[in-house]
């Protein structure tokens, strides 16, 4: 079964003809290499595209069982999935990473890292594309080890255009354990926390809630766009107080909320985009210490907050923005971006921080730490026929200082129609 798979791509890559990216990057920041390849491989099939990446990266964080060999580098299998666009349906399947959201740098509930996961994703559209209704189901964790349950995660979205320069989105996702995949959260009509509690805690066959280790979360968004510029804002609730409201007089728990707020524009030569964003404390964490459903890839490690969230990636209890300037010349682009981050205690695996559940929302807090970077960047992209089939050549030179630690990039890419 393997050669045959094998034989079909190679036959459809021959006949029907495939595409091969190559891309590198490295990073010194006077310290230590920070660098990767990167080979990718597009191949049309049966009227899907395959899509499959790997290559061999040094980040100085993972270190594997033969880095002495690879002198630090390891190899990774980046992605791999089938990939069908149709008038009424988009579908994505196979292991790859996934970001949903309005945001250009910052996404709230799924956001793209070097972890790529199994994924089932499809798209129905409606009435030329006014409605769509997005599913993704994503497998985390496919068995339990002695410490480490299975876990699964479904996110859905159900995205309007009432208006012409309009989008009204509606978002929610579900991480859950000891089970990767959930029924009930992935094919029942009704918003996840519904079901989380009326199909799961409520229903005969329903559980214990403390045996139930479910993390939901709902949100919503909005695009305002003109012909050159869009404006946006996100909201993702983990938990919110309602007692402001029906008992203000009793204990108030903390709001769990991220938020994001941005704007991009385009007038030729020039583009602007300018983001920020940002998530009170206790937000994406767990709420018990023998629960292990914190909102992020791998629980129990010192992986990098900024690695390890599923969605928003500087996690809990922080502020951050950034703003991005590109001014084109011909095939060169000059561009400039400032990124503030000033964040507090964030301890996913850790309830309210080591200490009891506070009384009130609660932000900033902690041991205060911030994180500055500025770059400027220039590149230079040419794309059309050339010796060798050469489609798209890329390659840029960055200068930059991230909290007075200067640093130098340079990263490079080419496409070859085969």
């Amino acid at each position: 079964m393997r050669g045959t798979l094998v034989a079909l791509f190679v036959f459809s890559a021959v006949l029907f003809g495939a595409t091969f990216q190559i891309e590198t990057e490295l990073e010194y920041d006077f310290k230590q290499v920070f660098d990767s390849i990167k080979f990718r491989l597009i191949v049309p099939l049966m009227g899907t595209e395959f899509i499959a990446s790997g290559g061999f990266r040094k980040d100085n964080i993972v270190t594997p069982p033969y880095g002495d060999f690879l002198r630090g580098h390891y190899w990774y299998w980046d992605e791999g999935y089938f990939k069908y666009r149709g008038q009424n349906i988009e579908v994505d399947v196979g292991v790859k990473k996934n970001t949903v959201g309005p945001g250009e740098f910052y996404n709230l509930f799924l956001s793209e890292k070097d972890f790529s996961y199994p994924t089932v994703r499809v798209t129905w559209f409606y009435l030329s594309r006014k409605i769509s209704v997005e599913t993704l189901w994503a497998v985390l964790r496919t068995f339990s080890t002695e410490d480490k349950p299975a876990k699964g995660l479904v996110y859905r979205r159900l995205l309007l255009l009432p208006l012409e320069g309009l989008e009204i989105g509606y978002q929610e996702s579900v991480l859950f354990l000891n089970r990767y995949f959930d029924p009930y959260y992935y094919f029942v009509p009704i918003p996840i926390p519904g079901i989380q509690e009326f199909w799961h805690l409520s229903a005969p066959w329903g559980v214990r809630p403390a045996q139930l280790d479910d993390n939901s979360m709902v949100g919503a968004y909005a695009v305002l766009h003109g012909g050159s510029w869009r404006t946006y804002a996100e909201l993702l609730i983990d938990d919110i107080n309602m007692n402001r409201f029906l008992s203000p007089e009793s204990y108030q728990n903390p709001d769990k909320i991220a938020f994001l707020i941005g704007f991009s524009g385009r007038n030729d030569p020039v583009r602007l985009t300018i983001e920020v964003a940002g998530a009170t404390a206790y937000t994406f964490e767990r709420t018990r210490a023998d629960t292990p459903y914190e909102y992020v890839f791998f629980e129990g490690t010192n992986y990098p907050i900024e690695k390890n969230m599923i969605g928003y990636k500087y996690g809990e209890n922080n502020i951050a923005c950034m703003i991005d300037f590109e001014y084109r010349f011909g095939n060169w682009t000059f561009g400039l971006g400032w990124e503030s981050v000033i964040f507090g205690t964030r301890t996913p695996h850790l309830p309210w921080h080591g200490q009891s559940m506070p009384n009130g929302t609660k932000w900033l807090i902690g041991e205060i730490s911030s994180l500055n970077t500025l770059k400027a960047k220039i590149s230079y992209r040419t794309q059309g026929a050339y010796a060798f089939n050469l489609e798209d050549v890329f390659f840029a030179g960055t200068l930059g200082v991230r909290n007075s630690q200067p640093f130098v990039g340079f990263s490079f890419s080419l496409s070859i129609n085969m």
